[in-house]
């Protein structure tokens, strides 16, 4: 199962990543109605909604208070929030790991199995969302959803989006709206932005702060361009990661766990009129999505640093780490050169799998936290964004997007 790690005061949590919805700045809870008794600390707006927020502390000890932010669960049709300290990564957990170590099942308590996080060897506990929200007594939907009120997002209305890095945050895009990604052009200074040329017409280029006040200038090297009813503006990137389906919402998580902000395009738009430089009367249609093509060969699906694929023909041996890797390996009567793609910092560092990569008469050890899955030739469909190149699958029930690495670069 994959778990959201999370941290409320000094108690480490692990909840089902499935019932997480949004996470929110712990600042926009506003109070609630003054009740007697019970855990419920305020209540915070979720897509024109307000849905209640409970406080664990209010029954259990869990420490020094430090409040961070708000996660929105989800328990079936119901909504309801819980106060965390802070939010960290998604890490997934044989379901034979989740240890349960009270058997009494008390609808007083909320926690009665613990998981160790396989990489930090963190014990998390294991919040029962179910149970929460009926020992709070405290949700929003449901049958008590009052009539004309806009429900929030379904699960069903997942929509795709290009995950770009702009440096301090990621940014999802609405598929549709991303024309292309290139390198960054010449430019001139056009009020607190730029402006360049772009398939023959003026380019707005916008400040990172416009799109998201959390942006800074970082010295992004490509430029994302997207479409809006006619009209385009530019947005500095630093790379595209991948093509998503989120459930729209101002924030929501990658799947390594990292926040990625929902760019509302019509909005940008409308607060940046320098788009109309853009405008032509010969422009063309919108941009949309281009359709993938089948993916030819097979590739392999690995964990390093995130989720990514290469070409199954460019792998000569798949390897279990033994040791902590070295700058060299053994490989029949010679020493290759080692390369650790995993995050830095890997806990524990003789965990992993090597990916023996040859490239004519050359070789090279990748070492990667595991290897994910295969895509077979025609599982998949490939896509590019700019400079970047995914693979998508979808099995009916799932879709998952992969960047494309070639690892015999590394040749």
């Amino acid at each position: 199962m994959r778990l959201a790690e999370v941290r409320i005061d000094a108690v480490d949590v692990g909840i089902a990543a499935d019932a997480v919805v949004q996470a929110l700045p712990h600042a926009d809870a506003i109070a609630a109605p003054p009740r007697r008794a019970g855990a419920l600390a305020g209540v915070v707006d979720h897509g024109g909604v307000l849905v209640p927020v409970v406080d664990l502390a209010r029954w259990v000890e869990t420490g020094e208070r430090q409040d961070g932010r708000i996660l929105i669960l989800r328990d079936g049709g119901h909504l309801l929030g819980l106060r965390v300290s802070a939010v960290g990564g998604l890490v997934d957990v044989a379901s034979g790991a989740v240890t349960r170590l009270h058997h009494d099942d008390d609808a007083d308590e909320v926690f009665h199995s613990v998981a160790r996080a396989p990489e930090t060897g963190r014990v998390l506990n294991v919040l029962d969302v179910g149970r929460l929200a009926a020992l709070a007594c405290a949700w929003h939907g449901g049958a008590a959803m009052a009539s004309g009120a806009p429900p929030p997002p379904a699960a069903h209305d997942r929509r795709t989006y290009a995950v770009l890095d702009a440096g301090t945050l990621r940014l999802g895009v609405p598929a549709g709206a991303l024309a292309e990604v290139i390198a960054m052009p010449s430019r001139a200074t056009i009020g607190d932005g730029a402006w360049c040329t772009w398939r023959g017409r003026h380019l707005a280029i916008v400040p990172p702060a416009a799109v998201d006040p959390a942006l800074g200038d970082v010295g992004a090297g490509l430029l994302a361009v997207l479409e809006h009813d006619g009209l385009a503006l530019g947005v500095p990137v630093r790379a595209t990661l991948r093509l998503a389906d989120f459930v729209p919402a101002a924030t929501v998580y990658d799947d390594d766990g990292a926040e990625v902000r929902l760019v509302d395009v019509a909005a940008l738009f409308a607060r940046r009129p320098e788009a109309a430089l853009s405008r032509s009367a010969h422009a063309a249609a919108p941009v949309q999505a281009r359709a993938g093509k089948p993916n030819d060969a097979a590739y392999v699906v690995f964990d390093a640093d995130g989720l990514a694929a290469t070409p199954l023909d460019a792998l000569e041996r798949v390897l279990p780490l033994v040791d902590t890797p070295g700058a060299t390996m053994r490989w029949g009567d010679q020493a290759i050169a080692v390369v650790d793609l995993r995050r830095p910092n890997h806990v524990p560092a003789e965990e992993g799998q090597v990916l023996v990569v040859r490239a004519g008469e050359r070789r090279v050890a990748c070492v990667a936290a595991r290897v994910h899955v295969m895509i077979p030739a025609g599982g998949g469909q490939l896509y590019r964004l700019g400079a970047g190149a995914f693979i998508m699958t979808d099995d009916g029930r799932e879709r998952a997007s992969y960047r494309i690495v070639d690892l015999t670069t590394y040749c």
